[in-house]
């Protein structure tokens, strides 16, 4: 099939129509009240011959989920504001207040075999990917029960196929690449979804990382996170085409209103099957951040108070689904209020648990630098001293995520040597360290006659092997042997003088 022109092959998308499921609750609302709610601008698509379904069926569980999803994600950032004003949470910051609709619907759609990869702005991403408030309030407070053990901060936390928080900006594009390409080489029918930033479109590394994707048909789906300032840069300033869907040229490309969740909801549906049938896809997720770039920017110099409280008030992601679950009849106003007090009092008891708990110690700041270590010593260290530690257990090849309650105070350089620890003796400790500073007597002494009598050679000889223990190592047979004895060399005779 011949592809369309760009022009023709964008199309817009109105008129979003609701539909209630068929379960017993919303059988009920049904009968009393059947609402069909209209968007406008849901849904561009460039090079596409569909678009995402435009009705969608919601279900009361399903839609009180997300928006306590969306709650919980809001409040852990304002109590991460909080906490940063306090100077409770030191470094870097980023806070993803506004742009909830975007994780929370885009989650909703995903597997247990699908894969995430994000930037800085993190924390919610961090939470729907399975790591706990806890663990995370306490990775910003650099405590050690945090989901990177207090060492990672707000840029740098993981969880089950979820790789981050990355602090380089556009870095964690051709990563993402990179664990697409492992989803196709596993056959696990895995999709990676890379989400990135409108200030990170214009990196190069992004466009290569289309190449390939596109090259080699990876099932990717690229999401540029548009809440149109990066940093403190007006998108119109800082690039010459602001529609990121069509960035990918050769890539179709899809345009999300990012403040609806159930837009966002359907659009991560057709772009997961998309790319497990065709190929990568690029998604704009258009949404918007009401605080500044980190806790450093105001957020106030580049644009008006005005611009900010407008977006609030007409476009809000939490306030407009609110809305819609109203109208639907999925939930009244006084139910949802008592589970919005809820979730904030949940949020912030498991905030203050958090900050009880003490930062790690000293030695532990170089440890389980590697998954599995292959030299004594760390590298890329000034002097190359600093042996390597493993603290956390970690299956190579088949990683294993250790909660932060489960991890020893105390580091060990590796599992076997703490087993083998354990299982010797206290009187043994003195002939291993004998025998660790003797190895050859060590091995002699393993081959001693275990009937009680006391080796005939003792002292200086233990350390000289016998001829017959030279001639069964080869190794130290020509050492191990005395040269033969040589007489004395004769003079030679002078030459004869030339004759005259």
């Amino acid at each position: 099939m011949m592809r369309s022109s760009p022009l023709r092959s964008l199309t817009r998308w109105c008129g979003v129509r609701y539909s209630l499921s068929t379960n017993i609750q919303s059988r009920i609302f049904r009968r009393q009240k059947c609402s069909c709610l209209t968007l406008e601008n849901t849904f561009k698509c460039y090079d596409l011959e569909t678009g995402p379904t435009v009705d969608v069926e919601l279900s009361r569980d399903d839609a009180l989920a997300m928006y306590i999803k969306m709650i919980e994600c809001r409040r852990l950032e304002t109590v991460s504001g909080n906490s940063y004003k306090q100077r409770q949470i030191r470094g870097f910051c980023h806070l993803y207040t506004g742009q909830e609709a975007v994780a929370v619907g885009m989650k909703q759609c995903l597997r247990q075999c699908d894969s995430v990869i994000t930037a800085y702005r993190c924390h919610a991403w961090t939470y729907l990917m399975g790591v706990s408030l806890y663990e995370i309030m306490a990775e910003l407070l650099g405590v050690r029960t945090g989901c990177s053990r207090g060492k990672g901060g707000s840029m740098h936390m993981y969880g089950e196929n979820f790789y981050g928080g990355n602090g380089i900006v556009g870095a964690q594009v051709p990563v993402g690449t990179g664990v697409a390409l492992a989803h196709k080489y596993r056959n696990d029918n895995g999709v990676c979804v890379v989400l990135y930033g409108d200030g990170a479109a214009n990196q190069g590394q992004v466009f290569e990382s289309f190449n390939m994707a596109k090259l080699w048909c990876l099932p990717c789906v690229f999401v540029c996170e548009n809440n149109h300032y990066g940093m403190g840069t007006h998108e119109k300033r800082a690039a010459a085409m602001t529609d990121f869907y069509m960035r990918g040229h050769y890539i179709p490309g899809l345009w999300v209103d990012g403040n609806q969740v159930l837009a966002v909801r359907s659009a991560t549906k057709f772009a997961v099957d998309y790319a497990l049938r065709e190929g990568p896809i690029v998604l704009e997720m258009s949404t918007y951040r009401y605080v500044g770039h980190s806790m450093s920017d105001p957020g106030t110099s580049y644009r008006s108070r005005e611009e900010v409280q407008a977006v609030r008030d007409n476009r809000d992601p939490i306030t407009s689904f609110r809305s819609q679950i109203i109208e639907l009849c999925l939930a009244d106003e006084e139910e949802l209020k008592i589970l919005e007090d809820k979730t904030k009092k949940h949020v912030d008891n498991e905030c203050k648990r958090a900050a009880a708990d003490k930062e790690v110690d000293l030695h532990e700041l170089h440890t389980d630098i590697y998954a599995k270590n292959v030299d004594a010593k760390i590298r890329g260290v000034s002097g190359y001293h600093l042996e390597h530690i493993r603290l956390s257990e970690v299956c190579f090849g088949k990683p294993r995520k250790t909660p932060a309650s489960e991890i020893t105070e105390e580091p060990v350089v590796e599992k076997e040597a703490k087993e083998v620890k354990e299982g010797e003796p206290k009187k043994d400790n003195k002939a291993s360290a004998k025998a660790a500073k003797d190895p050859q007597g060590s091995a002699k002494d393993a081959k001693a006659p275990q009937d009680g009598k006391a080796p005939k050679e003792i002292g200086n000889k233990k350390d000289k092997p016998s001829v017959s223990e030279a001639a069964k190592s080869p190794n130290s047979a020509p050492a191990a042997a005395a040269p033969p004895a040589q007489k004395p060399p004769t003079k030679t005779p002078a030459p004869p003088a030339p004759k005259k």
